[in-house]
């Protein structure tokens, strides 16, 4: 026999299992939507992208490197030293050179008596002779002047040679021929020095020796 009162109690029973799924259901749409509490904002899901420069990567030299290093500033400076210490030995070779080189050009350089000449007698003051000399080869000279003896000019021939330095010369009387006249020949051995020309005379009057002594010439012209 159909019981209506225990139909009734299974449908209501299934319309309250239907209201609280409903219920249950939209308690878990609306408990998402209100989990963040007013005036919180919400930090978003996706991180910020770093900005930060990369630091760079320093790697300290190795001993080998620095050793070399060093060791290449040590052999500069060894080289320098050297080289420092080579310099004045070389000037001073290179001075001393120069030096010999000069004393030898001075030395095989050969004597120049052309020009006028000032010949003065030590121990005669009453006479003089006054000489104009020229090359006459490689190594002669002659020329022409005039003698002043007891105030008397008389002129003169001259001739000779060089070796080196040292001069020999001859002046003679140019009127020798003249018996009216005494005929004088004078005879030097000079050294050449600065443009001066000194040493000793030997003055023969008529053949015979009249005086010797010292003499100078000095280059006037």
């Amino acid at each position: 026999m159909f019981d209506a009162h225990c139909f009734k109690q299974k449908v209501d029973a299934m319309r309250w299992k239907r209201l609280l799924f409903a219920a249950l259901l939209l308690s878990c749409l609306l408990i998402p939507a209100y989990a963040i509490e007013a005036g919180v904002i919400a930090e978003p899901s996706i991180s910020a992208p770093n900005m930060d420069m990369p630091k760079p990567k320093i790697t300290s030299p190795t001993m080998s490197v620095a050793e070399s290093k060093q060791n290449q500033l040590t052999n500069s400076s060894d080289n320098s030293n050297r080289n420092a210490d080579q310099a004045p030995n070389q000037t001073g070779e290179l001075s001393a050179s120069q030096t010999q080189k000069n004393l030898e050009s001075q030395v095989n350089k050969p004597t120049d008596v052309s020009g006028r000449w000032a010949v003065r007698f030590d121990d005669r003051t009453d006479m003089s002779l006054d000489l104009t000399l020229w090359s006459s080869g490689k190594d002669n000279f002659m020329g022409y002047g005039t003698m002043m003896k007891g105030g008397a000019a008389r002129s003169v021939t001259a001739a000779g040679s060089l070796d080196g330095q040292e001069l020999a010369l001859t002046a003679k009387s140019a009127a020798y021929e003249y018996t009216s006249q005494d005929y004088d020949e004078c005879v030097f051995s000079l050294s050449m020095e600065n443009n001066t020309l000194s040493g000793t005379y030997s003055l023969k009057s008529g053949g015979q020796l009249s005086s010797e002594g010292n003499a100078t010439a000095t280059k006037v012209g």
